[in-house]
């Protein structure tokens, strides 16, 4: 079904490509490669790369072709289709097999459809299918300098799926421009089953498959043209349905599938207890798993066009996340951006707390029936766990911040995040050396302690750094070379050194005649 699907939407993009294009067709290539001492790649060298390298070595072949919206009509659209090739060195991934555990080497997928898309706007209001690389329109976090989303990073590939809202902030009626608001809905289904067959150990725990996806958003944001800019806005993701196969010892012990119907995605989109179909925990609580944050920014504009900037994301999975009881965890950060080719033209700090998680215990009368204790305690939210899905990923890499480290970083075969109980501080700078040299460092230090339910035998922790440098020649239009290397040190994801070149080139392959009228 997904592969049929998959050549009825590239058919429509070929055929919006060839057909109806507004002006050009732009295409971009890359080719990259990264060698490093480790079994995965380093923290920077992944992370925030929309899932383009995980493993230790390897290398990756990228072409694509690109219409680029134009913001400037009443009518416009945009398509395009990316595909890559990729080879990397294999990970470790234990197994329980013919009655013993064995060790599996497993490689990822060699050709994969990185982005498959079409987009239609009319007006400010927006309407996508497919696969986009898009967490770079987050009104919040900088996707290249940042240390992630904590709701959608931009750390794994785009999820295939239908979107629709406004693409830019829009002035609400009746206040002359004081107040805008953007947001947007999106359904899909998540990639990666045959990620979590592979790496699933088959012993103990559970794995679920066939798990569908919800995103919405809401933004509200003071008069851009004022020096002071405040925007406030909330966005929540949501992972349901699914099949669920649970191990005991080696054995298939249970077997559920999650029916999807109409009302199943309206219980997605309406946080509520799910109905008698749904699992027991779903019925005794809300329906699939949430992960959102209350985003806040304030911004203020220099006469020089410079911006200092403060901003917060505060985590939420359930009520006591919202109601903020959970106290300093959630994204800080204050940046500032000279908006000029300068020796530092921006610089950008933040704190990751996701440590406190509204205290260590739950409970709820529910959890033992004919219990005479009716008080309720809120705690082990447990980021991004679940006890029904493989945690908040597509295919091994988290779709929050990877300060958090992944289910792909387990080789024992486990599906679930090790270490949820994470605190950090993040450091990135950019600036120009000239018009045609640009640098990017970051670094970063973080603790771990498990999670509330498995706290770890030790005290984790982890640095990292990332250097890079990227020439882009005036005289060779169009030519991109980027070189980095990055450091880890630690016992959270281990010691590991790496080195990655690129060479990456883009342009117009075809132009077609302007079409004045707007």
């Amino acid at each position: 079904m997904h592969r049929s699907v998959t050549l009825l939407l590239l058919a429509w993009v070929m055929g919006v490509v060839t057909a109806t294009a507004q002006e050009s067709i732009d295409y971009r290539t890359e080719l990259s490669a990264h060698t490093s001492s480790g079994t995965f790649a380093p923290h920077y060298m992944s992370a925030n790369r929309y899932g383009t390298i995980a493993n230790g070595s390897g290398a990756y072949l990228r072409a694509g072709a690109f219409i680029d919206m134009d913001s400037t009509r009443l009518f416009s659209y945009a398509a395009g289709i990316d595909l890559m090739g990729n080879y990397e060195t294999a990970s470790p991934v234990r197994k329980w097999k013919d009655g013993a555990f064995t060790t599996e080497l497993i490689r990822p997928q060699v050709f994969r459809l990185q982005q498959l898309y079409v987009d239609f706007k009319y007006r400010a209001v927006f309407l996508s299918m497919g696969m986009r690389e898009k967490a770079h329109e987050n009104p919040i976090t900088d996707q290249h300098l940042s240390s992630g989303n904590f709701v959608l990073s931009g750390n794994t590939r785009p999820t295939p799926q239908v979107q629709v809202g406004f693409h830019r902030f829009v002035d609400i009626p009746l206040t002359q421009g004081w107040v805008q608001i953007k947001g947007d809905i999106a359904y899909g289904k998540f990639l990666g089953d045959d990620y979590l067959r592979d790496h699933y150990g088959y012993y103990s725990s559970f794995i679920t498959t066939n798990v569908y996806y919800h995103y919405k958003s809401l933004y509200f944001r003071s008069n851009p043209s004022q020096p002071f800019v405040f925007t406030l806005g909330i966005e929540d993701g949501v992972q349901f349905g699914g099949d669920i196969d649970t191990y005991r010892d080696g054995k298939l012990v249970s077997s559920t599938i999650a029916p999807i119907t109409v009302k199943s995605f309206l219980q997605a989109f309406l946080p509520s207890a799910g109905d008698e179909t749904a699992a027991t925990g779903d019925q005794l609580f809300v329906y699939g798993n949430h992960v959102g944050a209350i985003d806040m920014a304030a911004e203020y504009t220099f006469a020089d066009r410079s911006q200092l900037r403060a901003y917060t994301q505060w985590i939420y999975e359930d009520g006591s996340g919202m109601a903020k009881q959970n106290g300093m965890d959630g994204l800080w950060g204050i940046s500032y951006h000279t908006h000029r080719r300068s020796v530092l033209s921006d610089i950008l700090i933040e704190y990751i707390g996701l440590n406190n998680q509204s205290g260590s215990i739950p409970w709820q009368p529910t959890d033992r029936p004919g219990t005479p204790v009716s008080t309720e305690v809120s705690g082990g939210d447990d980021y991004y766990n679940n006890f029904l899905f493989n945690g908040w990923q597509q295919g091994g890499f988290g779709l929050g911040t990877p300060m958090s480290p992944s289910i792909m970083y387990n080789t024992d075969g486990y599906m679930r995040y090790l270490n949820t109980r994470v605190r950090g501080v993040h450091l990135a700078l950019q600036g120009y050396m000239n018009n045609d040299w640009q640098y990017r460092i970051m670094a970063s230090f973080r603790e771990a302690w498990g999670t509330p339910f498995i706290p770890a035998r030790e005290d984790k922790h982890q640095g990292a750094m990332l250097i890079e440098c990227t020439y882009t020649p005036m005289k060779l239009n169009g030519w991109r070379f980027c070189g980095s290397i990055a450091v880890d040190a630690g016992n959270l994801t281990g010691d590991n050194v790496g080195i990655m070149f690129s060479i990456s080139k883009s342009g117009t392959l075809f132009n077609f005649k302007k079409n004045d009228k707007r």
